[in-house]
């Protein structure tokens, strides 16, 4: 798509120019470089490829206006919707300067390139803008924030995969997985969403839970919008959560070394994602964890001034991943029992590691026989659940001889 530019125009003042595409009016100021608005252009048309062409996303029938301004600003990019002189609404993109840009991407910790920060920028936003469409003609809703944020955060991984910026958004998520409800989460979310996407329909599945939002809320909606395939939410987060503990997550290399930076800068040479609640080391005696402990790495993180060592075991929020660590000492076979009330819809997944390798051990069930625990270093009990009951739960450990 070749750019057609021109001296100052309609909303352009004299220290603007106008570059104009099919698809979009990008005004920016003189001294901003051509050959980065030339990358901002490139980057919105590719979205538009993308998400409108090939995707069959529907979009405004105007041009988006798209401004670039040359102060410094901690955001990379922002969408709304303006109107024009009839009430019509005017989908407007602002995108970061190439200095405020390039200095936000020397912060991330994914080593991102200009040109990757502004192809994924271009993407989230633009997406901004279909999510704004749908929600005016009743095929989305943009007032609840699960389905903002988290999509816009994930989308952009397709449009710029070799970005993986979501990563650096997903902080919180990966750090403290049960600290609120996934349906308070914000960009942090994306990390969930690029898991189901990669897995489970891609762009076709965004389309659907956009869909399924105008009608329904929170969990239901992405009940309805993977009911085609047999999947709840609850059945989504489950695999996601196994998947997030056992380092099989996409782009798990990325992770990994980021985990390792973590290890150093935080001194927990032990650190896993997530981070255990409780750790135990089993020699065969009998034994019950039902207390956050004070060697578990979420507890360091946490630190002892939020009262969280001694605290019961409890997945707190729904949809929140808890994982408990057990280190076995015994060739004794070791039974794993979760006890907790029926009435908490809890998932429960048990792996064993053995190097870098998982293995699942169990999908289901609260009770688990582990027959030769001393092939793992470590077997983890993943726990996450849905939105009844209260959450509390406790560990218990016995050796079996055969």
């Amino acid at each position: 798509m070749v750019l057609l530019t021109s001296a100052a125009g309609v909303g352009a003042s004299a220290s603007q120019v106008r570059a104009e595409s099919k698809h979009f009016v990008i005004t920016y100021e003189t001294d901003t470089p051509f050959d980065y608005v030339q990358l901002v252009q490139r980057g919105l048309e590719a979205a538009y490829n993308l998400f409108v062409v090939r995707s069959g996303f529907a979009t405004f029938p105007v041009a988006v206006e798209v401004l670039i301004p040359d102060e410094e600003t901690d955001s990379m990019g922002a969408e709304y919707l303006d109107s024009d002189d009839a009430g019509n609404p005017v989908p407007v993109i602002e995108i970061a300067s190439e200095a405020a840009m390039q200095a936000a991407a020397d912060t991330t910790s994914t080593g991102l390139s200009l040109a990757e920060a502004v192809r994924s920028t271009t993407a989230h936003e633009f997406f901004h803008v279909l999510q704004d469409y749908a929600s005016l003609n009743g095929v989305g809703d943009a007032s609840e924030p699960a389905f903002i944020e988290p999509l816009a955060t994930a989308v952009q991984e397709i449009a710029a995969p070799n970005a993986n910026d979501y990563i650096d958004a997903a902080d919180a998520l990966l750090l403290a997985p049960d600290a609120m409800s996934f349906f308070d989460r914000g960009y942090d979310g994306g990390l969930f969403w690029v898991f189901v996407l990669d897995r489970y329909g891609g762009l076709d599945a965004v389309r659907r839970v956009m869909k399924a939002s105008a009608t329904y809320d929170g969990s239901q909606a992405i009940d309805r919008a993977f009911a085609a395939e047999g999947f709840t939410f609850l059945d989504l987060w489950a695999k996601f959560a196994i998947a997030l503990a056992t380092n099989t997550l996409p782009d798990a290399g990325v992770l990994a070394k980021l985990v390792a930076s973590w290890r150093s800068e935080l001194d927990l040479p032990g650190l896993c994602l997530p981070p255990a609640v409780a750790v135990a080391d089993w020699a065969g005696a009998p034994a019950i964890m039902d207390c956050v402990t004070e060697t578990s790495p979420a507890a360091a993180l946490l630190g002892a001034s939020d009262n969280a060592l001694g605290a019961e075991l409890r997945v707190a929020y729904p949809y929140g991943i808890d994982v408990v660590s057990i280190r076995p000492r015994s060739a004794a076979a070791l039974a794993i029992s979760v006890i907790a009330s029926t009435a908490t819809d809890f998932r429960i997944a048990v792996t064993g590691r053995r190097g870098g390798a998982w293995d699942l051990l169990s999908l289901s069930g609260r009770d688990v026989l582990v027959r030769n625990p001393r092939r793992y270093e470590e077997i983890r009990v993943i726990l996450t659940r849905g939105e009844t009951g209260a959450g509390s739960y406790t560990v218990h450990l016995a050796g079996v001889r055969s």
